[in-house]
């Protein structure tokens, strides 16, 4: 009788769970980019040039680099040379120091080290996803370090908040 009843409730719990499921009950997340439709498969990224007025050589390339590999191992889309389900393209707009606190007894106590970047993104399959929006980042340091002591640093640190804030645009739908 026991065996009965067990295999009775299991019965009935699999029906509820499967009818749960069709309803649409339960969503699937995943934090390895929830919000990419399904058959959105690839993505293509062309390169970033820079277009601000100072200039960081490697910057382009690194930060190229980085939003291949953000894409690469945080969503499951495959990348591809050029024709992408998603494709990105864009340039560095902004690579700039300046003051950004004063003191009457020296001057500069602190500066502001800032980069922007236009990312274009087009979706073919959706094109209400696509847009152009300029991301940016900055950090402060202490004016009396030399901006080339810090730029490395503080560069990868910006470039990784802004692959951040397009990825979120992107596969996170924020």
């Amino acid at each position: 009788m026991k065996t009965i009843v067990k295999f009775i409730f299991v019965c009935f719990l699999s029906f509820a769970l499967i009818f749960a499921e069709g309803c649409g009950f339960f969503k699937h997340y995943d934090f390895k980019g929830s919000n990419i439709p399904e058959d959105i498969g690839t993505f293509t990224v062309d390169f970033f040039g820079n277009e601000a007025s100072l200039i960081n050589p490697q910057l382009s390339m690194n930060f190229t680099e980085k939003l291949k590999t953000k894409f690469q191992t945080e969503s499951r889309l495959g990348m591809q040379g050029f024709g992408g389900d998603y494709q990105f393209s864009g340039a560095i707009t902004e690579y700039r120091i300046y003051p950004a606190t004063l003191n009457a007894d020296v001057g500069t106590s602190q500066n502001q080290f800032s980069i922007k970047v236009r990312c274009e993104f087009n979706c073919v399959k959706y094109p209400e996803k696509n847009f152009t929006r300029d991301f940016s980042f900055f950090k402060i340091f202490d004016a009396n370090q030399s901006f080339e002591s810090v730029e490395s640093q503080l560069s990868t640190e910006i470039i990784d908040q802004i692959i951040q804030q397009i990825f979120a645009a992107v596969a996170l739908d924020w």
